[in-house]
């Protein structure tokens, strides 16, 4: 296996000292150059310097192979052990700092062949070929040397691989902790952000709310008014009744504004929509002095309060316009059920326009219809009045 990574610190630290060994081991062969041949200090020099330089191909900077290396070692290292015990009964041991460095190179990959060669058949093998005069507790020292080196480099690697891991979940914490406060910084402009919108979104429902439940009252109000204007001086007792009917529909007015402040259905008390919209139709037709028209087509059945203030808000907005706008004389409203959705269809008898100015109202009945997947369709033509016509995709409430 190929690593393509620098040295560490302990590596450096074998490179010294098995470097040192083979300075050693050439001042060895130096000093009993005079006790063999020339050719022979010669050969052992060469031997030397061979063993050291041709395992340093494969463990080196930037480059380590971890099969080659222990090869290499036993190509060469182990032969000049040989060959230096064989010239000299007390040589020098230059073995055991590559044997440090192969310990230290081992992983799970190659240990099953590393382990058994470099610390009993190497020993075993250096035994039987210079066994003059060597007993078996020779033998057990040679391998208990090999094993003590073999075991400090595989030793030094766990030191290493421990801190390698280490500072691995150090920088780990701390991207984790940077990507968490990211994030927390993340959320905290995404709350921000958040409550920005539902502070807009409130206001939006608010102006919504009070637009048409105070314009719808006040459109009441204005028109019962002017009645009151011409029956004062005529049938004053009428009057007299008409103005109660009208401070009733501004207390009435009053309560629908303080359930839209507090989110609330008007009159809670009907539990269908049906007899909400027929209502609000009687008391504009009763104050306004419209013909009212109200139909309703299909079973009905129970639907979320949601859709329900949708539908009364669109019928007020629309009565509101045909009276304050169209001037109309009588409205058809037709609520209509199927299985698909829940429709309302309000038609006048007003001016209309050929160009229909959308308002804030109908701007405020198209957010909340699409804000239920629902379709707003509003159609007018000069003299022949508006249409506008509501549907919303039905959702029964189940019932137990």
């Amino acid at each position: 296996m190929i690593q393509r990574r620098p040295w560490h610190g302990v590596e450096w630290s074998l490179f010294i000292v098995l470097t040192g060994s083979v300075l050693l081991g050439l001042l060895y062969a130096l000093l009993h150059m005079f006790e063999h041949e020339l050719v022979s200090t010669v050969l052992t020099i060469a031997a030397i310097l061979l063993s050291y330089g041709v395992p340093f191909l494969f463990w080196r900077p930037n480059y380590i192979h971890t099969t080659c290396y222990p090869i290499a070692v036993l190509l060469t290292g182990i032969p000049l052990q040989i060959y230096l015990s064989w010239m000299q009964e007390d040589a020098y041991l230059t073995i055991n700092c590559p044997l440090m460095v192969i310990g230290f190179l081992t992983d799970r990959k190659n240990a099953w062949w590393t382990a058994p060669v470099f610390m009993v058949a190497m020993p075993v093998v250096y035994y039987f070929i210079l066994h003059n005069g060597m007993g078996i507790g020779q033998l057990f020292s040679i391998i208990l040397n090999a094993v003590l080196f073999f075991a400090i480099g595989l030793s030094l690697q766990r030191v290493v691989t421990s801190n390698e891991k280490t500072e691995k979940l150090l920088a780990e914490n701390q991207r984790q902790y940077l990507l968490i406060h990211e994030q927390n910084n993340a959320l905290e402009q995404y709350a921000n952000q958040i409550e920005q919108l539902t502070l807009l979104e409130e206001r939006n429902r608010m102006a919504r709310e009070l637009h048409d439940t105070v314009g719808h009252t006040f459109t009441s109000v204005i028109m019962g008014m002017d009645a009151v204007s011409y029956l004062i001086e005529t049938v004053p007792e009428k009057a007299k009744e008409k103005l109660d009917v009208l401070r009733s529909v501004t207390r009435n007015g009053l309560e629908e504004v303080r359930r839209s402040i507090h989110q609330m259905v008007p009159q809670e008390g009907d539990t269908l929509l049906s007899q909400q919209l027929t209502r609000l139709a009687n008391e504009f037709a009763l104050h306004t002095g419209t013909q009212i028209k109200f139909t309703t087509i299909g079973d009905e059945y129970d639907i979320p309060k949601q859709t329900k203030l949708t539908l009364i808000r669109c019928l007020q907005e629309s009565l509101t316009n045909a009276k304050r706008h169209g001037r109309a004389a009588s409205v058809e409203i037709q609520l209509t059920y199927t299985d698909q959705q829940v429709s309302i269809r309000i038609e006048d008898d007003g001016v209309g326009s050929e160009h229909l100015k959308v308002g804030f109202g109908i701007n405020a009945m198209q957010e909340r219809i699409s804000a239920l997947q629902g379709n707003l369709q509003v159609s007018s033509s000069l003299s022949q009045g508006t249409i506008v016509h509501c549907s919303i995709p039905a959702k029964r409430v189940p019932t137990f």
